[in-house]
């Protein structure tokens, strides 16, 4: 596992010395740091631990108004060394620097006291006291601190181990797919384009494609270096060089992410997890810093949980879920926060409504907290992925029946259960305003459930609930299953003595014809007595000329299962056991597995 430590502190605290001091690479890179003294932007240099190996070190500016670029070098950073110059103790940028990293998801802290060789007793002890009460109510109140003089040479053993340790301490991110924050664009003499930036998520290696976000140009990896070497592949933790294929350094800027696809995603509204140091007020101007880039915007609250908040930005940036974030007042710069990236590409709400917390962040949490059901689409926005990555997991929860889909709107068991009982509320409604109606438009059902399902999705759920019997349907038009509309009373009549007649046959019906003779009824009286009971339900056809009660096919059912349960059984065995005849056994097997009542095996049968 590859890991990040960076340098942190006070302007002149002796960050770049003591890290030249130690890997033999003066970060300083800039003509203008080099003459002054004063680290201006981001500096990178790599050295190699026993046991551990070679390690990636960024050196940020102490200085207050270079603290953007801070940020952008401390947003990945696993480990710091928290440099406090020893003469000279706790000072404002310390204070701001170690704010930050307690906000970030660093996760050891190493303090380097600095000039060592330059403080007497007194005042080594006065800057003890100073990182005990700056630490000492933090989770890295346990931090090592190291004496070093980077002039004397004295403490950088001691210092090394310390950082080998915090290294072998650490824990590996999880894995997602690659994206890189770029921090560093420059053109190469027959090379052409190359930035740099600190990989995230996993291994990225030559000749993979890539998207220029938030651009959205399409590029590839032609190759990349780790540390001035080219490489097949970098791991996340590393400071990687990408040379792009096809993109001009004008294209970018400092703050694109180079991304392979699904990773990270263009975005102006996101949702992020904040842990704040001041609470701003709701619609307030913020500042963010995101990977390298420091964006621009509003922050909403949220009523529900102080700690979820959105911001939407004055300019396109690039989020990726989980992303390390730092909130200042837009203004000052002054420290209000910092977190995550709970859903990189989100949709504007109002402060009274409730958000994902991070723990619900999975596809089965998206369903859930959305009872009418949602889109793939939806699922991927929120959980910061694309469709694609989430096809194979979704498909794997709908086999284990942990999720139900009809043509891409997904629910749990649970919330289809209450959404579709809302809509036989809903059909039920509308047959109290229409009792003699037989049927009623799904649409109007659909409205009065307070629901906003249309098109194949609800084509899709109205064929599951027919099925299953919870309703009746006829095309576009719909019932519940137990309406009877008000008839006439001579239709009643007539409608009972047929259902009467084919009760008494059991399952060896008449046929239309039949019927006429036995109870001495016209044909056209006949036809349109059967249309008046499959419209109230009370009749179904399931072949030319079979036609049941519904209290018939209820009872062959129950008969079924008590005969068949946990046994194949064949069509033969159908036949036998009820006694039909193939006119009347084979539409009778279809029909229930069209009901779901059986499932066909080949040749056999099973009860579900």
């Amino acid at each position: 596992m590859a890991i990040l430590i960076g340098t942190a502190g006070h302007v002149d605290h002796g960050k770049t010395t003591l890290l030249e001091a130690l890997t033999g690479t003066n970060a300083d890179r800039l003509p203008e740091e080099k003459s002054r003294g004063l680290t201006i932007d981001l500096g990178f240099a790599s050295m190699t631990l026993p046991g551990v190996g070679e390690v990636s070190w960024v050196d940020v500016p102490g200085h207050e108004r270079f603290l953007t670029n801070m940020l952008a070098g401390a947003t990945a950073m696993d480990v710091a060394l928290l440099c406090v110059a020893a003469d000279q103790g706790v000072m404002p940028q310390t204070r701001e620097h170690f704010a930050i990293l307690e906000l970030l998801p660093v996760q050891q802290i190493i303090v380097a006291l600095t000039r060592s060789d330059l403080a007497d007793e007194i005042t080594l002890a006065i800057t003890h006291e100073q990182l005990d009460d700056l630490l000492g109510s933090t989770r890295f109140q346990d931090a090592p601190r190291i004496e070093v003089s980077a002039k004397m040479g004295t403490g950088l053993d001691e210092l090394r181990s310390a950082v080998a340790q915090a290294i072998q301490q650490c824990t590996p991110r999880p894995e997602s797919r690659w994206y890189l924050p770029v921090d560093r664009i420059f053109s190469v003499a027959g090379r052409g384009t190359v930035v740099t930036g600190t990989l995230l998520g996993r291994n990225v290696s030559a000749g993979s494609a890539a998207t220029v976000l938030p651009e959205g140009f399409e590029t590839r990896i032609k190759a990349l270096q780790v540390h001035f070497r080219t490489v097949e592949s970098g791991e996340p933790g590393q400071r990687v060089a990408l040379n792009l294929n096809r993109i001009s350094p004008n294209q970018l800027v400092r703050g694109s992410v180079i991304s392979e696809p699904g990773a990270a995603f263009a975005t102006s509204v996101f949702d992020l997890e904040i842990r704040w140091i001041e609470t701003p007020k709701h619609g307030a101007k913020v500042r963010v810093a995101l990977g390298a880039d420091d964006v621009v915007g509003k922050i909403f609250l949220s009523d529900h949980d102080e700690s979820l908040a959105q911001i939407r930005t004055d300019r396109p940036t690039v989020a990726a879920l989980h992303q390390a974030a730092i909130i200042r007042v837009a203004s000052s710069g002054k420290i209000l926060g910092g977190g995550k990236v709970v859903t990189p590409i989100a949709t504007i709400r109002r402060k009274n409504a409730a958000l994902l917390r991070p723990e619900e962040q999975s596809v089965v949490g998206v369903v859930a907290a959305n009872p009418e059901g949602v889109q793939s689409t939806e699922i991927a926005r929120q959980l910061g992925q694309s469709p694609q990555q989430l096809g194979d997991e979704i498909e794997k929860l709908r086999l284990s029946g942990e999720l139900i889909g009809f043509a891409g709107l997904w629910f749990t068991q649970s919330t289809w259960e209450s959404a579709a009982e809302r809509l036989v509320q809903g059909i039920q409604a509308c047959h109290e305003e229409a009792p003699a109606k037989a049927l009623v438009p799904r649409e109007s059902a659909v409205k009065r459930a307070g629901l906003s399902w249309s098109g194949k999705p609800l084509d899709r759920m109205i064929s599951h609930l027919s099925a299953s019997r919870t309703i009746r349907s006829n095309g576009t038009m719909i019932a519940a299953i137990d309406h009877r509309p008000s008839l006439p009373p001579k239709q009643r009549q007539l409608l009972d003595r047929v259902i009467a007649t084919l009760t008494e046959a059991d399952l060896l019906v008449p046929n239309p014809h039949e019927l006429g003779l036995q109870l001495r009824i016209p044909p056209q009286a006949v036809t349109e007595i059967l249309r008046v009971g499959h419209d109230t339900g009370e009749l179904v056809t399931l072949a030319e000329g079979v036609i049941y009660p519904v209290a018939t096919l209820d009872r062959a059912i129950e008969r079924l299962r008590e005969k068949f349960a946990n046994t194949r059984f064949t069509a033969a065995d159908f036949k036998a056991f009820f006694g039909t005849t193939r006119k009347y056994t084979i539409p009778l097997m279809e029909q229930f597995d069209a009901w779901g009542i059986t499932l066909r095996q080949g040749d056999t049968r099973v009860v579900k």
